[in-house]
């Protein structure tokens, strides 16, 4: 990726790598922000004036709190895109590099892993048709972007039907997933010119 403003935008790191783990964030929590605060900084020097590294402090509506750390300093890091949610009572950690595994921790008890395509786990009808080969077999990247052509596929069809039912029971990420990750970026650029300031986010 281009590491000029006039290329990419007014973002480096936060656009190419932050809005994926926001949106990770969306998708399994459903928290809406309600404020941030960003720090960026350049480290290689040919990619300034836009940031290699970034620390984004957030704080949701309803009290949550969270924190984004996106990195292409990471030394040594091959690819550590990590959500954790951390509860009143239990904490679940997942890490794409191990995709079929989800680490589950609850106060007082050994953290158990949790495997996909596994009895044990919530049998959603979406959830067990995303499955393509059975629990304790590698599967991931490639077949999570199957998965996601394949809802897009269905929605064109219920769309060329005019079927609204069937439409409304398909989820796939839409426009808004893209113009809320241009929202964080614009936001924390907001906020870090102004010395990491608190902003808010709508």
């Amino acid at each position: 990726m281009a590491c000029k403003p006039e290329v990419s935008g007014p973002t480096y790191v936060l656009g190419d790598i932050g809005t994926h783990a926001f949106y990770l964030n969306e998708v399994m929590t459903g928290l809406e922000v309600d404020s941030l605060a960003c720090m960026r900084q350049s480290f290689i020097e040919s990619r300034a004036p836009l940031e290699d590294n970034a620390h984004v402090m957030i704080k949701f509506k309803g009290g949550a709190v969270g924190t984004l750390w996106a990195s292409a300093v990471n030394s040594g890091s091959m690819h550590q895109q990590k959500i954790r949610i951390v509860g009143s009572k239990a904490s679940i950690e997942w890490w794409d590099e191990y995709p079929n595994q989800l680490r589950y921790e609850v106060q007082g008890e050994a953290p158990r892993v949790l495997e996909r395509g596994m009895g044990y786990l919530y049998q959603d009808a979406e959830g067990v048709a995303s499955n393509r080969v059975g629990g304790g077999h590698a599967e991931g990247y490639f077949e999570s972007w199957a998965n996601l052509y394949h809802r897009f596929a269905l929605a064109f069809d219920a769309a060329d039907r005019d079927d609204q039912e069937a439409l409304a029971g398909i989820w796939f990420p839409g426009i808004d997933a893209g113009i809320e990750g241009v929202r964080l970026c614009e936001k924390c650029v907001e906020s870090a010119d102004q010395d990491a300031a608190w902003v808010s986010y709508k």
